[in-house]
Order: C-alpha cells, then sequence, then structure tokens
C-alpha cells in the first residue's frame, strides 16, 4: 500500500504526519509499525517519529510515535500538527489538541504557533520515577569511562519525562551520548527518560543539548525546553519569559512561575509531501 504522508518541522525536529483516515488497519495495531519503519533514514522517510492525526468535532485529535514504536507526548509535534490542520483547512486561527491525557490550546499566527501544555511536575509517581521528588538532587550515579559519576540536577514531566541537568558547560559529543544513554534506560525511571542539559547563557536564556527516550540525539524538544525552563525558574524563584536556545532553533516558555501554566511559542515549518509504501504486518 502507499500512504499519503507530509513532512513537517519545529526547531528541526522532524515527523512525517499521517492522516488516520488514511491507515487501512486498526489504529491500536498499525501506527508503531508505520513509526518503525517510516522513521528509518536510510529505508524510509526518515524523523524523529511521525505523528497521526485526526478532527474530532471541532478538536486535534493528536497521537505520536517515536521510531522504535512507542507512544509519547510530543511539544513540537503538536505545533506540527497545528500547523498542518490549519493548511489543510481543518481549522482556523485557535483549536484544542487532544494529545494522550492533556488538552492543549493552541493559537496560529503565521508559522509561529503558541501552545498551553498544562503544568511542570516533579510527583514521582506522574514523573515517573522510584525516589522522592527529585529537584537540585542526584538523578543519576554510575560508572562513566572507568569512573564513578554522579550528576545533579531535576527529574520532572512536562507531559513527558525529563530529566534536568544544570551545567556551566554543555557536554562534548562522546561524553553526552554515553552518559545521557545510561541515563535514559536507568532503573531509577521505568518508562525510560529523556535528558536536557542545560546552560544559563544569560538571565533568563537558556541553551540546551537534547537525548531523547526512544529516539537518541535531536534538534529541538518542546516539552524539554519547557522542563529546562520551569525548573530554571523554580530554582530562580519567580516566573516569567524564558528563552530556550535549541541547536534547531529557539523557542520561547512563559509561565507565571515555575507551576502555573506553561505556554510555548515557537515556529513550525511543512517540507514536503508524498506517497509512502508500506508493507503492514497483519499477524502484529
Amino acid at each position: 500500500m502507499t500512504l499519503p504522508f507530509w513532512k513537517l518541522q519545529s526547531i528541526g525536529n522532524d515527523f512525517s504526519l499521517f492522516h488516520l483516515t488514511d491507515l487501512p488497519l486498526e489504529p491500536e495495531r498499525l501506527p508503531p509499525q508505520l513509526a518503525v519503519k517510516a522513521c528509518d533514514r536510510k529505508f524510509g522517510i526518515g524523523g524523529d517519529g511521525i505523528l497521526v492525526v485526526k478532527m474530532e468535532d471541532s478538536d486535534l485529535r493528536l497521537r505520536m510515535f517515536n521510531p522504535d514504536g512507542s507512544e509519547d507526548f510530543c511539544g513540537n509535534g503538536i505545533r506540527c500538527a497545528v500547523l498542518h490542520a490549519y493548511e489543510v483547512g481543518w481549522i482556523g486561527f485557535t483549536v484544542k489538541v487532544k494529545h494522550l491525557d492533556r488538552e492543549v490550546a493552541c493559537e496560529v499566527e503565521g508559522e509561529k504557533i503558541s501552545t498551553m501544555i498544562g503544568v511542570a511536575d516533579y510527583t514521582p509517581e506522574k514523573v515517573p520515577q522510584k525516589n522522592g521528588e527529585l529537584f537540585n538532587q542526584a538523578v543519576w550515579s554510575g560508572m562513566d569511562s572507568g569512573m564513578p559519576l554522579s550528576l545533579f540536577g531535576s527529574a520532572l514531566t512536562t507531559g513527558s519525562t525529563h530529566v534536568v541537568i544544570p551545567t556551566s558547560v554543555l557536554p562534548e559529543d562522546d561524553g553526552f551520548r554515553s552518559i545521557s544513554s545510561k541515563i535514559e534506560v536507568d532503573p531509577l525511571y521505568p518508562k525510560r527518560t529523556s535528558v536536557i542539559w542545560s546552560k544559563e547563557l544569560s538571565p533568563m536564556k537558556l541553551q540546551i543539548r537534547i537525548w531523547e527516550r526512544a529516539v537518541g540525539e535531536t534538534l529541538g524538544c518542546g516539552t524539554g525546553s519547557s522542563a529546562a525552563a520551569a525548573d530554571y525558574l523554580r530554582r530562580k524563584g519567580r516566573g516569567g519569559e524564558v528563552e530556550v536556545v535549541n541547536p534547531g532553533g529557539s523557542v520561547f516558555v512563559l509561565m507565571d512561575a515555575w507551576n502555573a501554566p506553561i505556554t510555548i511559542v515557537g515556529e513550525a515549518k511543512a517540507v514536503y509531501s508524498g506517497r509512502f509504501a508500506f508493507e503492514a504486518d497483519a499477524r502484529s
């Protein structure tokens, strides 16, 4: 079969988007298979995930799947889905996106999309993680390059699980990949975790390096940007607007306090569209 798709990106976080009505199998069975094959950068379309969308009355329903087929919440994916829905005429300038267990109010202004994703949560059961609340504490201890190492930071969720590690210097490639990949699968985080290394460039401006669970290094992460900003504001004891510089571009994260509703403002862009040759395994 061949499926129509649209390729979109937000701050370098790229996705192929599919309409649910174009998928021939039961929605619970096909998207994980499709994600694994479509995200392959050698034999598929390539991407950090796939987006599957449909309209539910006046709301937009979004599901996002990682390259390994696991389902997740995705801030950049929301912006891409909203831009697509606007460009194909499904919605006007505002829409509510139903994404996993959250309802996200969104507003379109050209390629700039504003999304209100809820609040940051350090509750261990919500993150989830197996210790008490982790704020400015040891978030990982282990061995790296034959040496014991302990890292301090925070573990929180902004719709997706993140370990945020404030640092004065972002790690070099080898250390970043080695340590981040170990933190992702540490038993402390039973559903795995993304890792956000965060450096303060100036007051209310952060630079981050991103390791996303089930993906690896990415150029952008909306929920990771919001987690870094919320954790930064909690440390500062204030609210406000934080510019978060991702490798693929900046987003602006606004909240009245670290535990207030989070609004993220960033761009999304359509790249191209096409048809993807896909053979589903009906036995899965």
